[in-house]
C-alpha cells in the first residue's frame, strides 16, 4: 500500500471511530446502508450480465437487451432501506445484548467455549428472524402481497438459511474471537455486502440451488 493510501485508510478509521464513538447508532445505520445498496448494485450487475451472455448465446438481437443494461433503483432504495432502517438498528441493540446475555452462562475468560455459545445464539435467533424480516420488509415494500411474501419464503427460506450459517459460521468465530464488541457490526456490514449480493439475487430470483423447490 502507497503512503499515500495509507493515509486516506488510517483518516478514514480515525473519522469512523470518532463517528461511532458520538453516534453510534447512526453511524451504524449509515454504514449498513452504504454497504446494502454496493451489494444490491452489484447483485444487479452480475445479474444483468449473466443474462446478457445467455441471450446472446441464444441469438437474441442488441435491442432487445438493452434494457437489461438498466439499474432497478427502486429495488436499491427498498435495499437500502431494510439495511439502514431494520438491519442496523438491530444489529446494533443484538450485539450489545449478546455479549451480557452469554457472559451470565459462559465466562469470557473461557475462551473459545464463550465464542461458540455466542455463535450458537446467533444462529439460532438473529440469522432466522432477520432473513424473515428481509422477505417480508423487502417483499411488501416492493409492492408483494403478504400471500407471495409467504409463498417465497416457504420455497427460499430454508436453503438461503442453510447458506447464511455456513458463510457466516467461520466470520462469526473470527468476529467473536478477536474483534471488541462496538466493532463487531462493521466487521459483520463488511460479510453483510456479500450476503447482501446472495440476498438480492435471491429475491428477485429466487433460491436457485438445487433443494430450493
Amino acid at each position: 500500500m502507497s503512503p499515500a493510501a495509507h493515509r486516506f485508510w488510517s483518516r478514514a478509521a480515525t473519522a469512523y471511530c470518532h463517528a461511532l464513538e458520538a453516534r453510534p447508532l447512526q453511524t451504524q445505520m449509515l454504514s449498513s446502508a452504504a454497504l446494502w445498496s454496493a451489494g444490491d448494485l452489484a447483485a444487479q450487475r452480475f445479474e444483468r450480465l449473466s443474462t446478457t451472455r445467455e441471450g446472446a448465446a441464444a441469438g437474441t438481437d442488441a435491442a432487445s437487451r438493452t434494457h437489461l443494461h438498466h439499474l432497478d433503483w427502486q429495488r436499491t432504495a427498498v435495499q437500502t432501506a431494510y439495511a439502514s432502517c431494520v438491519w442496523a438498528p438491530v444489529a446494533h441493540y443484538w450485539y450489545e445484548m449478546l455479549d451480557r446475555m452469554v457472559q451470565r452462562v459462559v465466562s469470557p475468560r473461557a475462551g473459545m467455549r464463550f465464542v461458540v455459545a455466542k455463535l450458537v445464539a446467533e444462529m439460532v435467533a438473529l440469522h432466522p428472524l432477520s432473513l424473515l424480516a428481509f422477505f417480508g420488509f423487502v417483499g411488501l415494500a416492493q409492492g408483494e402481497t403478504s400471500a407471495q411474501v409467504a409463498h417465497q419464503i416457504r420455497r427460499d427460506f430454508a436453503p438461503t438459511l442453510a447458506l447464511e450459517w455456513l458463510m457466516w459460521s467461520p466470520l462469526d468465530v473470527a468476529n467473536f474471537a478477536i474483534v471488541p464488541v462496538r466493532h463487531q457490526l462493521l466487521i459483520a456490514n463488511c460479510g453483510c455486502f456479500v450476503e447482501s449480493i446472495a440476498l438480492s439475487f435471491v429475491k428477485a430470483n429466487g433460491f436457485v440451488l438445487p433443494g430450493a423447490h
